[in-house]
């Protein structure tokens, strides 16, 4: 059963929807966060599926996102 209903994930970037979905998925795994979540993951995999984004190149980018960022900020700090 296909939900046509917008979400706010259907308004987001790629980039910014893709960290989102990484990291969520990254905390629930650790526990950080309830199964409550898993709402918010179907939701923006409803999105990804809309965009004919698979979820496994929303997954690698999320993860490739965040790693980036970690370096960034890495770097940022020891400057």
């Amino acid at each position: 059963m296909e939900n046509n209903k917008s979400s706010l994930y259907d308004e987001l970037p790629l980039e910014l929807l893709a960290g989102f979905y990484y990291e969520i998925n990254k905390n629930i795994e650790k526990g950080i966060l309830s199964g409550a979540m898993y709402h918010e993951i179907r939701l923006m995999e409803q999105t990804a599926l809309k965009r004919g984004i698979s979820l496994e190149y929303l997954h690698d980018t999320g993860s490739r996102i965040i790693e980036d960022e970690k370096l960034l900020r890495g770097t940022t700090m020891q400057q």
